[in-house]
């Protein structure tokens, strides 16, 4: 009897034993269970988070709010002011490039595919971008919803004065500081550069533009904003009045007859690079209007290439060098 009550005990205490077992099995298959199921909340929580800083709000220039990359990796720029883009070291895979490539882009368009002009879909689509820039929304409407369809596509205003270009295009790619470090830069430049000519206070300067046989004034824009910038040349009254009030108007055609009015004490001249601008600008230079112009018997004209008719910031580098040298050849 007492060896069958022994046996009794030792099989419910296997039994109890083998309970316990399963109990602790089942406790830490739950427990794994809930630590997973936190794991991927805490993950899924991560995921959110990143994609919410991959992406930033944006009010375009034509009021529209969009999402676009905070840190775009592929841009394509369709525009004239890619030294900005270079300048500022943004990754763009995309432009329509110049064809006549000025002098200060010499290494550094390597890696840039040309979009051709007018851009075109089928190569923009092969470079894939993550943003596309178009600074030529308002010459064709439509091409901004057809760009759209290829990545975020934001419009963009190259023609503004280059502080206020760049500035955007902090706001837009999130360099803020660097473009502040940038314009202060330039600003200090250009006050040194102007401090050793010594101008008088209101002494002017006029930059005429020729092209074939068309001369146009200019305003404040590319070499203009240069020139007329914060240290710069005073704007003479007509320029002023025709050009830079009137809205919309960075430029105006004359005729030789008003040179006199809009001709400041120093004459910037630019001559597109091709033999019917050069034979006209001759023809002008040589003309009896231009012989009686104060700044012409003063020796202060300036015959400046078509290339540096330009406010990008890669330019702007060496356009501090380039202006002392054109007036000291006078």
């Amino acid at each position: 009897m007492k060896q069958y009550i022994g046996k009794r005990i030792i099989l419910w205490g296997s039994f109890l034993l083998l309970l316990m077992i399963l109990a602790a099995c089942s406790s830490n298959g739950n427990t794994s269970d809930a630590q997973k199921k936190e794991n991927e909340k805490i993950t899924q929580s991560d995921v959110k988070a990143e994609e919410s800083e991959s992406t930033v709000q944006y009010t375009t220039i034509t009021g529209e709010q969009v999402e676009i990359p905070a840190n775009p990796k592929r841009v394509v720029y369709i525009g004239q002011t890619i030294g900005d883009f270079l300048a500022m070291d943004i990754p763009v895979v995309g432009n329509n490039l110049p064809k006549d490539s000025p002098s200060y882009y010499e290494g550094k368009l390597e890696g840039i595919v040309d979009i051709g002009n007018p851009a075109d879909l089928e190569t923009i689509l092969t470079l894939k971008p993550d943003l596309i820039i178009n600074g030529y929304y308002k010459a064709d409407p439509n091409l901004n919803e057809e760009l759209s369809k290829i990545a975020t596509t934001i419009p963009f205003n190259p023609a503004l004065p280059y502080t206020e270009r760049v500035k955007e295009m902090g706001n837009i790619l999130d360099k803020q500081e660097e473009v502040a470090q940038l314009l202060a830069k330039f600003e200090t430049g250009s006050k040194e550069m102007f401090e050793k000519f010594q101008l008088t206070e209101g002494e002017t300067a006029t930059v005429f533009y020729q092209l074939g046989k068309t001369l146009y004034v200019m305003g404040d824009r590319s070499l203009g904003a240069i020139i007329y910038g914060k240290n710069g040349f005073a704007v003479p009254p007509a320029v002023q009045k025709n050009i830079i009030d009137v809205e919309g108007v960075s430029f105006l055609e004359v005729s030789e007859e008003v040179i006199p009015e809009f001709a400041g004490d120093h004459l910037f001249v630019i001559v597109q690079e091709d033999s019917e601008s050069e034979a006209e600008a001759d023809r002008l230079l040589q003309s009896p209007i231009w012989g009686t112009l104060p700044a012409v018997k003063k020796g202060k004209v300036y015959v400046v290439p078509n290339e540096w008719n330009t406010d990008n910031l890669l330019a702007l580098k060496q356009l501090f060098q380039k202006l002392p040298e054109w007036m000291r050849k006078q």
